[in-house]
């Protein structure tokens, strides 16, 4: 298996790789071998100071490369030779897969889950295990912000995002039971999709929370990310160009303070769609979102994370964080009375969402800024919480650059409505380019 130096590379050497990125979306006028060389040539560089990967293994990827190579034409997939990061939570057949934790660094699945098991299907090529931080929900792991090695690159799918937004790979597998795919795509410059609950198959990937986890991924373009929906979910109408009936302006339902590179740029993506004839208006949520939504979700997430890695902390919890000793120590202190009261209503809060956002789509913060340094941790999750609690989809869209750094905006719409925030993030990111 190829590894990686932990050596910083230079400045200079890593400047001329950002500047220009090289990204690949499928295979087009190269070869599946050509992309994967070009791939392992760009992670030689900036892997030692990006540290998006757990591990590339070469020879297996050019393998993989070689077969599609092989392949005739009218045998290839929709994402016949795209290169894919795996976040390490989903199994990938002969791939460590440790979920973040030492407990399972070992972890190497005899099957791929679902979702890597359909994109590759397609035609995509693992170009490697991205990293996770601990049980996707604790310690973080060692990757940096592609736009600024001193800053942090977001959530618990920090590797799959600094991956896309460093060009390393056009598409990576991310998950989310909090802010993991919204945050990190914000702070890395790149597409980040949650779906709604339930609508990618989860199977194969590490429980946190069955009331929270979400499948989703990272891609390099709108474009990209509706062909990787397709993929992981055909029977949903993805290609109905349906435009919302109109956008809202949320106010913030939280207190964390947002800085004015956010807020500007959702002003001004608010007059961009306005003037492309999608009106716009501004609401306010009930008082019930602000404490409740936190004190729902560390409810849920506690109970499920006892259920689902009770057994772990029993056999080797003195190689937890305290963080997440801590969820499961109160997860075995709740009743199945109040888990239920939890979901109830989690589930009237769901409903009142979706009748507001009928047809509509909410544009609000990603994150509360540009990505913090790494000394301050991974950044708010309050702007991310409410719609991964109600099952809501959203996408996160790079609007604008703040001193150098990426800013992103968040579209969130009724659940079942995906198609929505996907035609809006198109349309948004097309009159940003005019």
């Amino acid at each position: 298996m190829k590894s990686w130096p932990k050596h910083s590379s230079s400045k200079a050497v890593w400047d001329s790789f950002m500047t220009e990125p090289q990204q690949i979306d499928t295979v087009r006028e190269s070869s599946c071998s050509d992309a994967a060389q070009a791939f392992l040539a760009r992670a030689k560089v900036l892997e030692p100071v990006l540290h998006a990967f757990t591990s590339i293994d070469a020879e297996r990827l050019l393998a993989q490369a070689r077969r599609l190579d092989d392949l005739p034409g009218e045998q290839r997939g929709p994402l016949h030779g795209l290169l894919l990061g795996v976040k390490e939570v989903y199994d990938a057949e002969g791939y460590a897969c440790g979920w973040g934790t030492e407990i399972h660094a070992q972890r190497r699945p005899a099957k791929d889950s679902a979702a890597v098991a359909s994109l590759r299907a397609a035609g995509a090529l693992v170009a490697g295990i991205t990293v996770s931080t601990e049980y996707a929900l604790a310690k973080t792991g060692p990757t940096t912000n592609p736009h600024d090695a001193n800053r942090s690159p977001g959530a618990s799918s920090q590797g799959s995002a600094a991956a896309v937004g460093a060009g390393l790979v056009p598409a990576a597998l991310g998950s989310q039971t909090i802010g993991s795919i919204i945050r990190p795509a914000a702070y890395c410059g790149c597409v980040g999709f949650k779906p709604s609950r339930g609508l990618f198959d989860g199977r194969g990937s590490m429980p946190l929370s069955a009331a929270l986890d979400h499948v989703g991924f990272f891609a390099n373009n709108a474009a990209l990310a509706r062909q990787l929906a397709t993929v992981l979910q055909p029977d949903y109408a993805w290609n109905d160009a349906t435009l919302p009936n109109g956008v809202i302006l949320l106010k913030p339902w939280y207190s964390d303070r947002i800085d004015a590179s956010v807020s500007d740029a959702i002003a001004r993506a608010a007059r961009r769609l306005s003037a492309s004839r999608i009106s716009v208006e501004k609401a306010s949520l009930p008082n019930w979102s602000g404490e409740a939504e936190e004190t729902l979700i560390d409810t849920l997430l506690a109970h499920d994370m006892a259920a689902n890695h009770g057994g772990d902390f029993d056999r080797q919890g003195d190689k937890m964080s305290s963080r997440i000793r801590d969820y499961i120590l109160r997860g075995r202190e709740l009743t199945p009375a109040s888990y239920q009261a939890a979901l109830n209503e989690r589930d009237r809060m769901a409903e009142y969402l979706d009748k507001l956002l009928e047809g509509r789509v909410a544009i609000i913060p990603a994150a509360t800024g540009v990505a913090p340094l790494r000394s301050e941790g991974t950044g708010s999750r309050a702007p991310q919480r409410l719609s991964t609690l109600l099952g809501q989809p959203s996408i996160s869209v790079p609007v604008e650059r703040h001193q150098g750094l990426p800013v992103g905006i968040q579209l969130v719409a009724a659940r079942g409505s995906d198609k929505l925030v996907l035609n809006l993030a198109e349309r948004l990111l097309e009159t940003n380019a005019d």
